[in-house]
């Protein structure tokens, strides 16, 4: 049996599910991650595109073309950033690890773009 994991934005309105093992579990500190999310690390689960489902509110969710690459997907009612995707990474999406409803075995196992933590951060590698 396949475990499933499912998440949702903070109002409800934007569910999410995906299934099987995450390509990986990892906190991001890279600049584009920490202003978007308004804090110096994000923690993101990513998965292959078919482990992926929308379940509810399509309608609510808009995508902001955060790069040139990549784009960053949130709901339109409460603003909670739920999802990231990327050229460099295609096939995946990636979710919000904040955003996966309770309780989960997800555990970050890396952190991303070390080079451009801030100075002022208190996280440590």
């Amino acid at each position: 049996m396949t475990e499933q994991h499912r998440g949702q934005c903070m109002c409800g309105a934007l569910q999410f599910a995906f299934n099987g093992q995450p390509k990986f579990v990892s906190e991001c500190v890279c600049h584009s991650c920490r202003v978007a999310h308004g804090a110096s690390v994000v923690a993101w689960v990513g998965v292959i595109d078919a482990h992926f489902e929308l379940l509810a509110g399509a309608s609510k969710l808009v995508w902001y073309r955060s790069s040139e690459a990549s784009e960053r997907g949130f709901c339109r009612d409460c603003g909670t950033r739920l999802f990231f995707r990327s050229s460099q990474w295609p096939g995946e999406t990636h979710m919000a690890l904040a955003c996966v409803t309770e309780p989960h075995d997800l555990v970050c196992k890396t952190i991303a773009f070390k080079e451009e933590k801030p100075d002022w951060s208190m996280v440590h590698f």
